[in-house]
């Protein structure tokens, strides 16, 4: 074998100390001598940061530099190593810093003489998990005590976890879910909702939508349901949340709203209506009496008598439709053909106020999906309201137009005006700018519109009037 020079040998020894000096980590050598375990050797930059020198640690046992609580700790482990245990690993912290240490007995002619330690700084690693650990809590504390139902599934539907408010909300508890598909969807509304998911599952994006669950013992209710993706750290969605809220006696009150509306709107057209019924009864009354005196009846009477009857059967037509109950059922609607009836079913009223309706309306116009009924409703509030603004009389413009993706029906009245500060409360329930008013109207146009998935705009500005923009979307 070669021999290798002394000074060669000294050199590598001088190498190999200035590179654990350098080391990010800490290395450090024992033995246990008259029973304590004596430091031998450490170095590296994390010794620094733990707030140590060799000069402290070297020639010392554990109680010499740190308390001995700690002390007591660390030496079972020193112990463990002594016996000659491979690969002891154990946590430390000083000062603020963490430290992973691993512990590897030296051996000679089969007996251990001592005892090599590296060290690795995990502070920031520490602090990472209990940043985790804090969130973690955070998130279990919010989905355990939110209000709404949490349920988390995998992208096959199996439920991974539920929270106490969905057992309160459905019935269904945790242990009972757990490993199993959903039983609170309608079987009516599973492929609607599979559909739904799909821009979820992708990742794209989360929804929001009202639709109709069942609970344990076969309610349905309404429920106002979010669903967003939980991705992995490659971005995949390997999990869905869905965050649901009972709105069941929200839709209650609605539908109260909703037939309480159309109670006031009736009530009120019914003074502008019996007005225009009145006329073509006078005329029909009056032809009657000829009859009655012995006047030879003419073919053209009886022609204008028609023309009467079928006018007052128009007018109670459309004022029966407005104000029967029934179940929203949206089809194809010409909206120009619906705004031309609500104006003609209004004109009454308008010419008794001293007030004119100037109509502008495209032809062609495209069909749209939406709930005939339910329109109409919105318009007649609409033109009730610019009526009752202009006590004077005057003129209320009415556009309709086909924009780019949208219909843009604008009501231009020539009222007083409603105050700035003010209009961003209108369509609450209650508020009104009315002596005698429930507020019921506004809120209803706006909620049939949004139903609608379209918007409603005002703008007003005081003695000059005010401008509403409905807005529906045309079909793609």
């Amino acid at each position: 074998m070669e021999n290798f020079p002394e000074d060669s040998l000294q050199f590598s020894c001088e190498e190999i100390g200035e590179t654990l000096m350098k080391q990010q980590g800490m290395t450090f050598k024992f033995k246990k001598v008259n029973g304590r375990y004596i430091h031998t050797f450490i170095a590296g930059k994390l010794l620094t940061k733990i707030g140590l020198t060799p000069r402290i640690v070297i020639g010392r046992e554990l109680r010499d530099f740190i308390s001995a609580e700690l002390a007591i700790y660390k030496e079972t482990f020193y112990r463990d190593a002594w016996e000659g245990n491979e690969d002891i690993i154990y946590e430390g912290e000083l000062n603020g810093v963490y430290y992973m240490a691993s512990l590897q007995p030296i051996r000679q002619f089969g007996k251990v003489i001592e005892v090599i330690a590296s060290c690795v700084d995990i502070t920031e690693r520490k602090r990472s998990e209990e940043e985790l650990r804090a969130t973690k809590e955070l998130l279990e504390s919010v989905i355990k005590n939110s209000v709404d139902s949490v349920c988390i599934t995998d992208i096959e539907g199996k439920v991974i976890r539920v929270n106490d408010a969905f057992e309160k909300i459905y019935g269904w508890s945790e242990k009972e879910l757990v490993g199993k598909k959903l039983p609170n969807i309608p079987e009516n509304l599973y492929d609607s909702l599979v559909e739904i998911c799909k821009p979820v599952l992708t990742g794209t994006k989360a929804i929001s939508f009202e639709t109709m669950r069942k609970r344990k013992d076969g309610e349905l209710i309404h429920v106002f349901l979010t669903l967003s993706p939980i991705k992995d750290a490659r971005n995949a969605v390997v999990a869905l949340t869905g965050i649901a809220r009972d709105i069941t006696e929200r839709k209650k009150s609605e539908e109260f709203f909703r037939k309480a509306d159309k109670l006031n709107v009736v009530g009120q057209l019914a003074a502008g209506l019996a007005h225009e019924i009145r006329n073509p009864l006078a005329s029909l009354r009056g032809f009657l009496q000829l009859f009655l005196s012995g006047h030879e009846g003419k073919s053209e009477y009886f022609d204008i008598m028609i023309s009467e009857i079928d006018r007052i059967n128009s007018i109670v037509s459309e004022l029966l439709i407005i104000s029967k109950p029934h179940a929203t059922s949206f089809q194809e609607n010409n909206i120009g053909i619906i705004l031309r009836s609500v104006v003609t079913l209004l004109e009454a009223q308008a010419t008794l106020n001293n007030i004119q309706f100037h109509v502008e309306i495209k032809d062609n116009f495209p069909l749209v999906e939406s709930s005939e009924i339910e329109i109409k409703q919105v318009f007649v509030n609409i033109l009730k309201n610019a009526i009752e603004a202009m006590p004077n009389g005057g003129i209320i413009r009415i556009k309709a137009i086909v924009q780019t993706d949208n219909l843009l029906i604008r009501f231009i009245d020539e009222g007083s005006g409603i105050n700035e500060s003010i209009i961003t409360r209108l369509g609450e329930p209650f508020f009104t700018t009315k002596d005698n008013g429930t507020g019921l109207g506004l809120m209803m146009c706006y909620k049939i519109i949004n139903e609608h998935k379209g918007r409603m705009h005002i703008n007003s500005v005081i003695n000059k009037g005010t401008t509403i923009d409905v807005i529906l979307p045309t079909p793609g």
